[in-house]
């Protein structure tokens, strides 16, 4: 269910349905293994904006920095 709410917090109308269903064709799949910079990194997540960029949650592998965790575009991804 969604709803309508205003910048006052009021809700103004339930809407009854998606107005728009995008079908994604993803670069990469979940799991997949991929190289981004001198970091390689399993594939955990994935989201898309609604401008169509895909943006990536990976676990890097081996040497992380600190960071195993990293939300990365797809753009800067490459497959292994």
């Amino acid at each position: 269910m969604m709803l309508a709410v205003h910048a006052t917090g009021a809700v103004a109308v339930e809407l009854p349905y998606r107005r728009r269903v995008y079908h994604a064709t993803w670069s990469y799949a979940i799991g997949q293994a991929v190289k981004f910079g001198k970091f390689k990194g399993l594939v955990l997540s994935r989201q898309r904006t609604a401008m169509g960029c895909q943006i990536y949650l990976l676990w890097v592998m081996g040497p992380s920095a600190g960071r195993p965790y990293r939300w990365v575009k797809g753009a800067a991804l490459v497959p292994t």
